[in-house]
C-alpha cells in the first residue's frame, strides 16, 4: 500500500452525473473515501469530470481496470490514476495523465546564447531572439505566434 490517497481521474462525464451514480460505479472495487465532481467556479456547471479518492492502492488499480471501457448515461468513460498538473496560477491541480510531452518543456528561454561570430552586425549583442520568443510579431502587423486568431485589421472568419 502506498502513502496517501490513491486518486483516480474519471471523464467524458455527462454533465447530469451526479457523485451517486460515480460511487456507485466505484463501490464494488473497495471502500471510498471520497469523491470529487469538478464544477465550474463561475458557473457552478459541472466540468465533465470526477476525483474518485480510495485509501487502498491495489482496490484503486483494480478499479481503474474493473471501470475502463464500460458507459455512463451512453457516454464511453476515460479512466485513469490521477496525476498532478505542474503550474497554473492556483497551484498544483489533478487531472489525467498528460500524453503530450511538449507541454511540460519550460518555455523560459526567449533568448538563446550565440557566439559572437554568429551575430548580426547590426545588434552587436551575442543574444538572439528564438522563434518562440513572445515578441517576435509585435508591432508588426503579423499575426502573433501566441494567438493565431489574432490578425492586423479584420476578422477572417466573417466573409465580406
Amino acid at each position: 500500500m502506498g502513502k496517501g490517497l490513491f486518486k483516480i481521474y474519471v471523464g467524458n462525464l455527462d454533465y447530469k452525473v451526479t457523485e451517486f451514480s460515480v460511487r456507485r460505479l466505484f463501490e464494488p472495487f473497495g471502500e471510498l473515501e471520497d469523491v470529487a465532481m469538478a464544477t465550474d467556479k463561475e458557473t457552478g456547471k459541472p466540468r465533465g469530470f470526477a476525483i474518485v479518492m480510495m485509501r487502498d492502492h491495489g482496490e484503486g488499480h483494480s478499479a481503474i481496470e474493473g471501470v475502463k471501457g464500460r458507459r455512463l448515461m451512453g457516454r464511453p468513460l476515460v479512466v485513469n490514476e490521477a496525476v498532478q498538473k505542474k503550474g497554473g496560477k492556483n497551484g498544483p491541480k489533478i487531472g489525467p495523465p498528460s500524453t503530450d510531452s511538449s507541454s511540460s518543456e519550460s518555455h523560459e528561454g526567449a533568448f538563446s546564447a550565440q557566439t559572437p561570430s554568429s551575430t548580426s552586425p547590426s545588434s552587436g549583442v551575442g543574444l538572439t531572439r528564438t522563434p518562440d520568443s513572445r515578441a517576435s510579431h509585435r508591432g508588426s502587423g503579423q499575426p502573433s505566434s501566441r494567438n493565431p486568431r489574432r490578425t492586423a485589421g479584420r476578422n477572417p472568419r466573417r466573409s465580406t
